[in-house]
This record gives structure tokens, sequence and C-alpha cells, in this order.
């Protein structure tokens, strides 16, 4: 149904041209620099928060860095399973399919270990407790609870808006703390990969499906989407109270109100709406759900923003 311009053997060989180890990017010990933004204001929206001075916002953009870094663990923890089960199914089957899906689930391994040291050096070097979500394997379960059509689409949609992320809204800007800039860059490159393989699954399982499965497939990709959304919102409520935490001052209601709705904003654009908005995955969802399924996404991401 899609027309891709290449293959599982591609994606095998990009994969071993991009690979990188953990001790190269972050060696064990790597002390934080706080000194400049993590993300760009695109990604960690400050700009109309009245109540905070440039140190303050500066603070709040350290703690949303964070919480980035720990809602790719989340995204990543159902990933890597998605990936070992679509390569199990492939046994005696195409090899070249199972080279591509075990190398899937290897990356997203080592990016969760990479994440977590990231994770663990910025509780010693920050200096204040930051609340996070840390149900991912809850989470992980829900999602692959829905149709696997569904969890490949989502899939695909939060490959795609990685890329999206760095290349857009990191690469060029010399404003970024240079190595959480470094930790990103390095993400996107194996992340391209990835991309490619789930247009490659999706592709193989809408060919296979009814047009009732297809239907159910777009359905859960809307609900896990209001799920993921739900999650977003508590990320932000938590982040009010590290960022109180680590200023040494409290916020009254209307204040507190303001910070949560910018932070749930940025969150959701980061990884709702900039997903629903790339011209790959909404040619994606045209091809495979349909042109009502598409206005249906692009309707959605304007709801979101």
């Amino acid at each position: 149904m899609l027309q891709l311009s290449y293959d599982y053997a591609a994606c095998v060989r990009s994969s071993e041209k991009a690979n990188w180890k953990i001790d190269d990017v972050m060696p064990e010990g790597t002390r934080l620099d706080f000194g400049k933004p993590f993300l760009p204001e695109r990604l960690a929206p400050t700009a109309g928060l009245a109540m905070l001075d440039a140190k303050e916002k500066l603070v709040l953009n350290h703690i949303t860095g964070n919480s980035y870094l720990n809602l790719f663990g989340f995204v990543e923890e159902y990933i890597l399973t998605m990936a070992v089960k679509h390569a199990q199914a492939e046994l005696f089957g195409d090899h070249d399919a199972i080279r591509a899906l075990t190398r899937f689930a290897d990356e997203e391994v080592k990016h969760q270990a990479l994440f977590k040291r990231y994770r663990a050096a910025f509780d010693r070097d920050f200096g204040h407790e930051c609340a996070v979500l840390d149900n991912a394997a809850d989470v992980a379960g829900v999602i692959l609870s829905k149709s696997p059509l569904a969890v490949v689409t989502v899939t695909l949609h939060l490959e795609l808006m990685t890329q999206d992320h760095y290349t857009d809204s990191v690469r060029d800007d010399s404003n970024l703390d240079p190595f959480f800039s470094k930790l990103l860059k390095h993400h996107w490159m194996e992340e391209a990969q990835h991309a490619r393989i789930d247009a490659l699954e999706l592709d193989k399982m809408a060919t296979a499906s009814s047009p009732e499965v297809l239907a159910k497939g777009f359905e859960d990709y809307l609900a896990i989407g209001g799920a993921f959304d739900g999650l977003l919102k508590a990320q932000a409520e938590m982040d009010v109270g590290s960022l109180s935490r680590a200023l040494g001052r409290t916020f009254d209601a209307d204040q507190a109100a303001q910070i949560t709705a910018s932070q749930h904003k940025g969150y959701r654009y980061t990884f709702l709406v900039a997903g629903m908005r790339n011209k790959t995955f909404l040619a994606a969802v045209r091809t495979v759900f349909g042109e009502g399924s598409a206005a249906k996404v692009a309707e959605t991401a304007t709801a979101l923003s």
C-alpha cells in the first residue's frame, strides 16, 4: 500500500553505519552543565510565563528536558516489546526483517540505558528533587492491549516526531547545551532507521488487513493519543512542584495553573501535534486509512494546539 524506496536489508545497513556506544556519548561520571537551556522554546515554551524571570525560566527548561527524556523512556518501554514480538513473528521467514527488528529492539534498550544514565546524572547534579512519571510498564501494557495496527501506527508517529525535534528545533540552535544536543543527535541517528522499519511493518500489516481491522486500528490510534495526553498533563503538574522546590518559592493557584498549562501545551506539541503534522506520517495515514482519517488527524492536531 505504501510506496517505499527501501527494504529491511537497507535498514540493517543503515543501522550498522549509524551504530554508537553509550560510553562514547556519555561516559560514566559525566557532569552536567546547567548554564544553557536543554530544549528550544518551541519544545519547552516559557515566554508567556510573566511570573518567572530569565534565570527561573532556565531552571524550568532544565526540568522539562529531564521530563522529556523520561517520557521517551515510557515510549521506548512498549516499542521494545513490540519490536521483539514482530521479530518473533518473522522466525523461519524473512531473515532481513528479523535482523532489522532485533537491531531495532537492541537500539531501543540502548536508548533507555542512555536516558537512565542521564537522568541519574541530572538527579545528582541538579540539586533538587524532580518528580517524573514512573509507571512505564503499566503504560506499555495499556498501549500493547490495543490493535497491533494501532500500535505500529503510534510508533511511526513517535519515531517521525523524534526526527522533527532534532532536525527542525535542535540541530541548528547554537544556544542550547551542546551535550544535551549531542544526546538528541545520537537518538535521532537511530530513530531515523526505526521509522523506516515502522513503515515497512505498517505496510505489511495494512496490506493483510480487512476494512474492519483498518477502521479499528485507526480508532485505537486516536485512543492511545488521548490516553497519552493524560500522562502529559500529569507530568506538567509534577513540573510545577519540581520548579517550586528548585527555586525555593511557592506559586499561588493562578500562577501554578499558568505554568501547568504552558508545560502541558509544550508537551502536547512535542509528543502529539508534531507527529500528527509530520508530512510523512500524514501521507501514510492517508494511504493506509483513507483521506477522512488523515483529515481527522489534522483536526485533532489543531484541537490539541
